[in-house]
């Protein structure tokens, strides 16, 4: 008997890194997760996400994590940050995120770069026709977005073990 390949889910994996210039950092990210047969965007992924200083910021590294899981809302936290675990949601994603980023030390952030911070961050997780790409955003410089197809996804595993925190440079390597 053949299975084809659309009976499996489909795993992915995504680098990307994105910089804020007027607003002084950049966001280095990796998300991991599947997208199920007949589907176009996962509703299974974790993205480890982190938040450096570009040259004259005020503002220093953090890293967040975020939680996609079928029927729930994103979930975002931090070990960096003194700020409250939540739903990353259209209604509190770019308060949660400005608020973190108020308390790195970041100021002066531009509108538009926090409203694309927040795109990229949150499509991080829908899967490769959902991730930002050079040329889909006029707020941020797309430094990378490199998408891996075929990517095993450890199912069995809880989701925030899907990606290693070594995975993901230090600030000072990039």
């Amino acid at each position: 008997m053949l299975v084809g390949s659309c009976s499996f889910n489909r795993g992915f994996r995504f680098y990307g890194e994105y910089e804020a210039e007027q607003s002084r950092y950049r966001i280095q990210l990796i998300s991991q997760g599947y997208v199920k047969p007949g589907d176009d965007l996962a509703e299974s992924a974790f993205a480890l996400v982190q938040v450096c200083p570009a040259e004259q910021s005020s503002g220093k590294a953090f890293r967040i994590r975020l939680t996609a899981a079928p029927g729930q809302w994103n979930k975002v936290d931090s070990d960096d940050l003194a700020i409250f675990s939540t739903e990353w949601n259209w209604r509190t994603s770019q308060g949660w995120l400005k608020e973190a980023l108020s308390q790195a030390g970041y100021r002066d952030i531009a509108e538009e770069e926090l409203k694309g911070s927040v795109r990229v961050i949150g499509s991080s997780l829908a899967g490769p026709k959902g991730v930002i790409l050079k040329g889909q955003t006029k707020s941020l410089i797309v430094r990378r977005a490199d998408i891996v197809y075929g990517y095993k996804v450890m199912k069995d595993r809880p989701p925030r073990e899907w990606i290693g925190s070594s995975e993901l440079p230090s600030c000072s390597t990039y």
